[in-house]
């Protein structure tokens, strides 16, 4: 029995630049996309690069492809998100390949005030679902806590300063 190999569905290749302009606007109607992820996308159809270069300039002529609209509507997606950081923001823009100046840009809209509520939050989130009875349980949920707030992109200065706010174990242990 012979193995089955798997092909793509859509194993789609252009050969002119209007063919692959023609894709690049399909591709559009359904979602945004930075230069890079549709520089990407025009490669994997075999694409001359000599074609992606032309394609994603008229793109970007026409207004189309536009890096910084695109990172906006990235940080409105992150915004919807209650419990993550400026960093997971940061993290998500990077892998989008939009330009390091418009991540800087957008990731200083985000205000220190905003950031402190939803690190807040999300604490506070963590928190309800764990029981504190004892000082160990505390500890091993301040260190959960702090994994989790750093996993969603809060820097560490703010993550010690909600876990020495939102915990502390005021129990008394006797020890005879």
């Amino acid at each position: 029995m012979k193995p089955k190999v798997l092909r793509r569905k859509n194993n789609k290749t252009f050969d002119n630049e209007k063919d692959a302009y023609n894709y690049a606007l399909t591709l559009l109607n359904y979602r945004d996309y930075s230069i890079a992820e549709m520089q990407a996308k025009l490669k994997k159809c075999s694409v001359s690069d000599a074609d992606i270069k032309a394609v994603t300039d008229k793109l970007c002529g026409y207004g189309f492809l536009d890096e910084k609209r695109y990172a906006l509507r990235v940080y409105d997606s992150w915004l919807a998100k209650k419990y993550y950081g400026k960093g997971y923001l940061k993290n998500t823009l990077q892998k989008r390949s939009v330009d390091d100046e418009i991540i800087n840009e957008v990731a200083g809209l985000v205000e220190a005030d905003v950031e402190i509520e939803r690190c807040c939050a999300a604490a506070d989130s963590y928190i309800k679902k764990k029981k504190i009875n004892s000082f160990e349980d505390a500890m091993k949920v301040k260190a959960g806590l702090g994994r989790f707030l750093f996993a969603r992109g809060f820097s560490v200065d703010l993550i010690k300063k909600t876990i020495a706010e939102k915990i502390s174990y005021s129990g008394v242990d006797n020890y005879d």
